[in-house]
């Protein structure tokens, strides 16, 4: 027996109940691209505000930044790669319709991404040869480094392929010998830890699946701070360190695609790790941290699973 739309009938029993549930209207296909991701970004932020301000936080962090995105690329490998006779307004929008949605988010996070990596070109060439100081102090610690002739005080890592070092005038003035080499050591960390090329994958995945506010790929660069924070200080002195962050701490936006040394709004909890060595981080619960990247994972598996019932319940689309 067939539907209006030419749909073979559901199985009868208990079957026909599960599917006319989960799968009775073309828009239930959807689902996996718009629903899912969601559904998916919502749990990573929650989950992401359980995880530690320390280093061994950033492999969950990135895996609750790429959840949502694995989620939507799963329904839409889907579509594409099953191919056969469009019957029914359902196939249509499984094979022409989820695709179209999906074309136009990976078309919005390419535009993102071209962004971000012109302003980090733009920085390149605004850039200019290290002076002599800058120079020296690089040189020691094998850091490739560039200036700005600007007298905000500017102090990152920018560069996919090759991470630099960007220190401007007015941060060069404000730091001492000592805080300069930590600032230097904090930096290079994050260049060993390729971290902006990390960054550059996990944004185009945020972008993939822009819901929620981001709270996941902050608590990844949160880590990946801490990380670089224990590294500077291991090398140039906890004290330094400190100093530079006060220093070198600024309000307001950076630039996009780069990895600035000190925010005001991160600068109170990264001062107490350094300082107060006898401070303990909140208590986080990992079950739930492991229990928030487990149901992300299910819901990534989610497009898969939801297609091959489909196969069982319908015949044809």
């Amino acid at each position: 027996m067939k539907d209006a739309w030419g749909v073979n009938g559901w199985h009868d029993g208990p079957l026909h109940m599960l599917g006319d549930f989960l799968f009775d209207g073309s828009f239930r296909n959807l689902w996996p691209l718009l629903v899912i991701p969601f559904l998916t970004a919502l749990i990573s932020d929650r989950t992401a505000r359980l995880l530690p301000r320390t280093p061994s936080a950033w492999p969950a962090a990135a895996i609750l930044v790429l959840a949502p995105a694995a989620s939507a690329a799963g329904a839409l490998s889907q579509a594409l790669t099953t191919w056969g006779t469009i019957l029914t307004w359902r196939g249509v929008v499984l094979m022409v319709v989820t695709p179209a949605v999906a074309g136009l988010l990976l078309g919005y996070a390419l535009v993102r991404m071209v962004l971000r990596q012109r302003e980090v070109a733009r920085l390149f060439r605004a850039a200019s040869p290290a002076g002599a100081r800058l120079a020296a102090a690089s040189g020691r610690l094998d850091v490739p480094a560039l200036e700005l002739p600007t007298l905000e005080r500017e102090c990152f890592v920018a560069g996919l392929f090759t991470p630099t070092v960007f220190i401007s005038r007015g941060a060069l003035d404000a730091l001492s010998d000592d805080e300069l080499e930590a600032a230097l050591c904090h930096e290079r960390a994050h260049i060993r830890g390729r971290d902006t090329l990390m960054l550059f994958v996990l944004a185009l995945a945020r972008d993939l699946a822009p819901y929620g506010d981001g709270a996941a790929l902050e608590a990844f660069k949160t880590a990946r701070e801490a990380n670089a924070d224990r590294a500077a200080a291991s090398n140039a002195g906890s004290l330094s360190l400190a100093a530079a962050l006060v220093a070198l701490a600024r309000p307001g936006p950076t630039p996009q695609g780069v990895l600035p040394m000190a925010k005001r709004d991160t600068l109170r909890w990264r001062m107490q790790a350094l300082l107060d060595t006898d401070a303990s981080e909140p208590k986080r619960s990992w079950v739930q941290v492991a229990g928030g990247v487990g149901l992300n994972l299910a819901m990534v598996a989610w497009p898969a699973a939801q297609f091959e019932l489909m196969m069982m319940f319908c015949e044809r689309w």
